[in-house]
This record gives structure tokens, sequence and C-alpha cells, in this order.
């Protein structure tokens, strides 16, 4: 008997856990995926994850700062096209959202959509490209999430040679909600994250 009442106990901890609203911010650009978490006055960033600063052992550690440059160097990724990421992993995220219900909050979205131009003709053109690609990312992001305010631009780059969007979203949802989102578009995402892995090694080998 009392075996039980603790279960339940822990059982209503927890469902009085899961109902807890909580804020957070997910941004997407050139740079990458950063992911903030804010409960009350509490900042946390969930991704990306932060690095631990390497202590340098041993004596000769602190006489190798050119090679260690040129290791940084080397390891800074090429600009990745980000409108092609967007078309690949937003359906996923409007799908997970979508499964509950619209109870996932946007308070705030902001969507930057920048068009590669060479040349004022060609920037007439991509404004009409701009347009149809607005045309698929707003419905998916109205039907599926519960969106308060929004500001949609659009703008044109001549030194740029593919577009890329960049998408901040405020959002409010309960953590019960989160967890649940989370599971439900990780899963997915892990998927298609192998493959493109797979596809990428693919064409290295060829």
């Amino acid at each position: 008997m009392k075996a039980l009442l603790i279960l339940g106990a822990v059982f209503f901890g927890l469902l009085l856990f899961s109902q807890v609203r909580v804020g957070g911010t997910v941004a997407y650009a050139e740079q990458g995926l950063q992911i903030l978490i804010r409960v009350g006055p509490l900042r946390i960033r969930v991704f990306p994850v932060k690095k631990k600063k390497e202590r340098p052992s041993g004596p000769g550690t602190g006489a190798k700062p050119e090679r260690k440059r040129k290791a940084d160097a080397d390891a800074v990724p090429e600009p990745k096209d980000t409108l092609e990421l967007v078309r690949q992993f937003l359906p996923l995220a409007a799908d997970a959202a979508g499964s509950l219900q619209k109870r996932i909050r946007v308070d705030d979205l902001d969507l930057t959509l920048t068009m590669a131009a060479s040349d004022p003709a060609m920037a007439a053109a991509a404004f009409g490209g701009a347009n149809a690609i607005l045309g698929m990312v707003i419905p998916l992001l109205e039907n599926n999430f519960n969106i308060r305010e929004r500001k949609i631009r659009t703008a044109v780059d001549f030194d740029r040679h593919s577009p890329v969007i960049a998408i901040r979203a405020a959002l409010s949802l309960s953590i019960g909600q989160g967890i649940a989102f989370a599971v439900h578009f990780g899963l997915r995402a892990l998927g298609l994250l192998i493959k493109r892995n797979r596809e990428a090694k693919a064409k290295t080998a060829a």
C-alpha cells in the first residue's frame, strides 16, 4: 500500500511538472541551429552544446600556438545552403508540432529570405522565386503552430550565389509538450541525418 502511494505521488508530481510552461527561442541561419530555454529569469542554452576548454597538459603544450590556430582554421565549416536544410527539416518540425494540435505557441516569428542575384533583372526573377518559397513555408508554420505575431521579409544579395533563409521564433510551451515534440521530431530528424550522411559518404567515395 505504501509503495502504491509513493508511486502515485511520483506520477502526480511528474504530471504537474509536465504542465509547467516554459519559454524558448529557436533560431536557424547559415551559422547553424541555436536553441535557448527560458525558465523564469534563467536562460539555458540547449544547442549548440558548450564545449569545455581544453587545458594544456605537459611542458611542451604551450609551444604550439601556430599549429593550434591552423587546426582551428581548418575546422571552420564552409557556409551551408540553409534553404535546402530548411526545406528538408521544416516539414518534420511542422508535423511534430501539428501532432500536438497547435498547442505550441509562437509569440514572435521573424523570417528573412535572402535571394541571390547577380544583376537587377535576376533580382526581379528572384523575388518571384521568394514568393513561391514563402508560399510553401508560411502555410506549414501557420497550420501547425499557434502564431501570435510574425515578421516576414525578403531581400536580394548581389554577392551571393545561392538563396538563404533565416528563422527566429520565440516559443511558449509546456515541458510535457516539449518532450513530446522532441521525441517526435528527433526520431525522424535522426533518420534524415543518417540518410544525408550516407549520401555524403557515397559522393565522397565516388
